[in-house]
């Protein structure tokens, strides 16, 4: 089985969402500065609060702008007739490992922010539990459900045969 790397639009993707978060996390310092002017803090209360919010946000930035970059060249994943095997994780690695015949619903997603991209995301289905193959180009995507619906509905009539 050979293991494919995300298409890069996936970096683009993740470092949009990860803009976010940094908005979102200079929001909130910049009010703190706001609210202390405001309010008419002493310069040493300022310098307190200003560098017990700076320094975690700064530090969260920095995973916040790192963390996409190192989540795309971890990433990797693949399938055959068998098997769809999914291999991500930067701090914490993680291997999934889904056989075929075990799929019972096949789903692509798509945000906004992917639509814009040509990016789906595919969820499968098993009894036990759902596990998202996070971002793929729609085409294949597309490809992937076509190709393990007809891979399970071959399984499915093997199975009958050996029933018979």
């Amino acid at each position: 089985m050979e293991m494919k790397k995300l298409d890069k639009s996936v970096l683009k993707l993740w470092y949009i969402r990860a803009a976010i978060g940094v908005l979102a996390l200079v929001g909130v310092f910049t009010s703190a500065v706001v609210i202390l002017n405001v309010s008419g803090a002493s310069s040493d209360i300022t310098l307190c609060v200003l560098l017990g919010v700076g320094i975690p946000v700064a530090l969260i930035l920095a995973i916040i702008l790192i963390m996409p970059m190192l989540r795309y060249k971890m990433y990797t994943w693949g399938y055959d007739d068998k098997r769809i095997i999914v291999k991500q994780g930067v701090i914490f690695k993680r291997r999934v490992v889904i056989p075929v015949c075990q799929i019972q619903d096949l789903h692509r997603t798509q945000g906004p922010l992917m639509m814009m991209l040509k990016l789906s995301g595919v969820t499968i289905s098993t009894a036990g539990s759902n596990f998202d193959i996070s971002t793929l180009t729609t085409n294949e995507a597309d490809r992937m459900i076509d190709e393990l619906e007809c891979n399970l509905e071959a399984r499915i009539e093997e199975l009958k045969n050996e029933e018979i």
